[in-house]
Parts: structure tokens; sequence; C-alpha cells
């Protein structure tokens, strides 16, 4: 099989395009003919190195796919299903997404029902299911509630604005460039921020108490301490990405009375829960109630165009990789 792999950290062009022996299949792990794919901000930080223990080399990066079962590995899952699967160290222990096919064990596999694009089924899984995670059983957001989005055009943030405005949620977002601004807008967005680090006082002039829940995708340290500053009483900040390029932290914030933060993983992603959450998110995504927030589409023999184009900032959405 054809598959991106790296041997060592860095830009890039640390990916060589190389060919592999066929994943060899075993039990309780499924063997998937890759479809597509979506690129993700964790993988642009495995390739530079801030990874660590967490990934060995060499290394097929991809923390997600789509596709269908080669192998069930005498799991309940047959051929020709169609699944995605996610996380629980997919592209770091073991190879990932980055491939004609793929070996995964059968809890972060989730077998669904579908006949959309295998393009847009590629943005769906890791985005969507870290963002209903974050706003279901983080935040716990009600519906008519209010939410804050901070990193508002990143795919999770859209994904997030969509899952919000469906619940009839007043949505703010946050944008720091004027020319992602129609990106908000035409994701319904009830309130656009000029995001230049600060925050709160925006919020407020609107809502006087801050809202009730904040989804805090850009993860450094003066962001959360507004978000906190942001949000009402007994609300909800949730950490959720990285896009300040910043991970490591050592502080404790000073929070507001009775304002909670907290944290959500994509790796709390089981088949158990995430297979009906994910079949939830595929049907609205058919039905035109969520959007895939796709920005753009690249061929397999592209992946490092789509690393180029995420790490410097060029997308508002999900970049998604088809493999023919």
């Amino acid at each position: 099989m054809k598959a991106w792999q790296i041997n060592s950290y860095g830009g890039i062009d640390v990916f060589d395009l190389v060919t592999l022996p066929n994943p060899t299949p075993k039990k309780d792990w499924v063997l998937i003919n890759i479809k597509a794919f979506g690129i993700n901000r964790s993988e642009l930080y495995t390739r530079q190195g801030h990874s660590g223990d967490a990934v060995t080399l060499p290394r097929v990066l991809g923390i997600e796919c789509v596709g269908e079962v080669l192998e069930g590995g005498g799991t309940d899952l047959q051929p020709g299903q169609k699944v995605a699967a996610c996380m629980g160290n997919m592209g770091r222990l073991y190879d990932g997404g980055y491939a004609e096919m793929t070996l995964i064990p059968r809890s972060n596999v989730f077998p669904v029902n579908t006949e959309l694009d295998w393009d847009v089924f590629g943005a769906i899984p890791e985005t969507y299911l870290t963002a209903w995670g974050a706003l279901k059983e983080a935040i716990d957001l009600q519906p008519g509630s209010s939410l804050l989005v901070r990193g508002g055009t990143s795919a999770a943030g859209l994904a997030s604005i969509n899952i919000a405005k469906e619940m009839g949620c007043t949505v703010f977002a946050t944008t720091r460039t004027e020319n992602k601004v129609p990106v908000l807008q035409k994701a319904g967005v009830d309130h656009i921020l000029m995001d230049s680090g600060k925050v709160e006082d925006q919020v407020k002039a609107i809502l006087p108490e801050g809202v009730n829940g904040v989804i805090e995708f850009v993860g450094l340290e003066h962001t959360i301490l507004d978000c906190l500053q942001s949000t009402a009483p007994k609300g909800t900040v949730c950490m959720v990405g990285f896009l300040g390029d910043t991970w490591d932290y050592k502080f404790f914030p000073w929070m507001p009375s009775t304002v909670n933060l907290t944290i959500y993983n994509s790796e709390t992603l089981h088949t158990d829960s995430a297979t009906p959450a994910l079949q939830q998110i595929v049907d609205h995504v058919a039905s035109g109630a969520y959007s895939p927030n796709i920005h753009e589409v690249f061929e397999f023999k592209n992946l490092p165009q789509a690393h180029d184009t995420m790490e410097n900032n060029r997308a508002a959405g999900k970049l998604v990789v088809r493999v023919d």
C-alpha cells in the first residue's frame, strides 16, 4: 500500500510517500480500506516534534479516517461496511490514516450508515465528535443558552457553531482577521468578535453577566483567563484546542467565583458512545442541519500541501484528503 510516513521531525519535507506491506489482520482489530481523511492540527504538532513519547518513529500519521471494512478481525464488523475511525493512539503508537489502508482497534472504529460522498464523510469524524463531546458532555450546553466559540473559523470551531445554532443557542465567535468574518456570517453566528487577545468587554456589552459556556480552541494563558472572565456564574469554559501553538501549561488561573474550567480530549472517544453520536451527526449533515465546513479537498499525492495550508493558517474550515 501507499502511505505518507515520517522518519524524523520538521517541516513538510519530512513526509515520504512510501510503499509499505499491507497491514496484517489480527483479532479485535479492523482492517480499513481508506477513502478519505481529515487533517488535524495535532498531526501538524506531531510532525513538528511536539508529541514526545506519545509517538514512535517511523510513523504514518493521521488520527482519523473513513472507509470500508476489509477484515473485521473476528468482531461484529463485516467486509464492506462503511466506518470511521478516530484516536486511540491512531497515528501515534501505531500507524494511522495517511495511507491507503490502516489497522485500528475495534474500540475506535465507528460503523455508520450514510450515502454522503467520501470527501464529506471524511470531514466529519474527529472535528464533529470533538465539538459534540465538548458541548454535550463537558459544558452540558442547554438549548437556548449562550456560547462563545474562541477560534470560530477553525474546523472544530465551525462544527461547534453548527451544533449550538441547531440547539437554538445564541452564539458568539471570534476571529483575528477580517477576511474570515464572512465564514462566521455564513455559519449563522449571532455576534462576531474581533479577537485582539481580549473579548470580555465585547461579550459583556451584549450579555452583562457573560455567556453560559465557552469552547476554547486557542489555548493560550491570556485567552483562557479572558474566557473565564467572559463567562456567567456557574458557566463552563472548556479547553479543547491549541491554535495558539502552546500546550504546556504550568499555571493555575485565578478563576472567577463559581465559573468552571474543564477540558475535553478526544481520547475520550469510544465506539459505544461515539457511534450513535456520529450517526446522528452524519444524518444532520445529510439533511443540511449541519455543514461539513470543508475548506479544501486535496488529492492523496498532495498531502504535504494540505499540511502547509494548515501550518500557514490559510484555512477556514476542514482540510480533507481524498484517497483514490
